[in-house]
């Protein structure tokens, strides 16, 4: 027996063909695996910003309705007024009145 061949540092000839299939294999689906959890990813992250657009577009409705009531009914009020008015109900306030001590902004 030649010394060479009972060690375990053995060369085998089908070693670097092995390697090479794997990488090409590695190399082959790496691409579509990538993708495909970048897709996933993607989904996701849509399905997860779904409630806040939609609550979002609720907000905005309720602002610009609660502009043009106050818009309508309080035509001496100033723009800033309105706008904080119509801010604070959307926001989940009381529609307050304004009490003794209220002064218009100027």
């Amino acid at each position: 027996m030649d010394r060479m061949q009972g060690t375990r540092f053995t060369m085998n000839p089908t070693l670097p063909f092995e390697m090479s299939n794997a990488r090409d294999m590695i190399n082959a689906h790496l691409f579509p695996v990538l993708g495909l959890i970048a897709t996933a990813s993607s989904v996701s992250i849509a399905l997860s910003l779904r409630p806040i657009a939609e609550q979002s577009t609720r907000w905005n409705t309720c602002y610009s309705d609660s502009l043009a009531w106050y818009e309508a009914n309080k035509p001496d009020w100033t723009i800033q007024d309105k706008e904080v008015f119509a801010s604070n109900f959307c926001n989940g306030g009381v529609p307050v009145k304004p009490g003794a001590g209220f002064q218009l902004a100027r």
